[in-house]
């Protein structure tokens, strides 16, 4: 559809605005190996578990370790991700732009499955406050299901006044993301930028339903017509 229908864009967080996604896989292996579980390197995390909510994703190591996730994780993996973003975090390249320009044409907001209160930390922390605030900020603790499920853009696109799914645009990088988004109707565009396996990238996104592919963010500021 011409850009110009469009009523909302919502950005994913972690590797698509913010270039986090190395730093929290970082904060779970190392909170893992803390709890004595071994075998998940920083690189096998961001490949197998990408785009998963925090407790799947533990899920599944419980599955295929067996070992028992310590009751404390995820208040521990909070701490561990708010100390790496005071030395480790920063803006995804031209991110700051792209939503600033958002900002004076559309409605915009942020839709993750990461944990709240690390969302809002490295949203501040990276600039972003005058255009994301507790009111267009949209996490995976809001809904009953994280993508790869529609609920929380169906919930994002309820919350910023009901906008047709149809007219709302979501940009992601996780193949989880993406198949959120076509699951709640919308238009769905895949960000490669910061992916981890850039020659795979896009086929994968792709795949999960992108409707456009895009490897830096100003190629999408320009298809935005910004």
């Amino acid at each position: 559809m011409p850009t110009a229908d469009f009523d909302l864009i919502i950005f994913d967080c972690d590797g698509t605005l913010v270039d986090s996604e190395y730093l929290n896989c970082k904060a779970v292996v190392m909170i893992l190996e803390e709890a004595g579980i071994t075998g998940y390197s920083i690189e096998r995390y961001m490949k197998e578990f990408t785009g998963m909510t925090l407790t799947n994703s533990l899920l599944k190591v419980q599955m295929e370790t067996g070992f028992d996730i310590p009751q404390d994780i995820v208040p521990r993996y909070i701490q561990k991700v708010s100390e790496l973003q005071k030395t480790e975090l920063r803006a995804v390249r031209g991110a700051l732009d792209i939503v600033k320009k958002s900002h004076d044409r559309f409605k915009i907001c942020v839709g993750s499955n990461g944990e709240r209160s690390n969302v809002m930390s490295s949203l501040s922390l990276s600039g972003f406050d005058p255009y994301f605030s507790d009111q267009n900020i949209f996490t995976r603790i809001q809904v009953p299901n994280g993508k790869p499920a529609p609920d929380l853009f169906s919930y994002a696109a309820e919350q910023m006044g009901g906008v047709d799914p149809s007219h709302c645009l979501v940009i992601e990088d996780s193949e989880s993301g993406i198949a959120a988004g076509v699951a709640a109707g919308m238009n769905v565009w895949g960000f490669t930028g910061t992916a981890h396996d850039p020659d795979h990238a896009p086929a994968r996104l792709k795949n999960a339903g992108a409707g456009e592919i895009f490897d830096d963010l100003i190629h999408i500021g320009q298809a935005l017509g910004l």
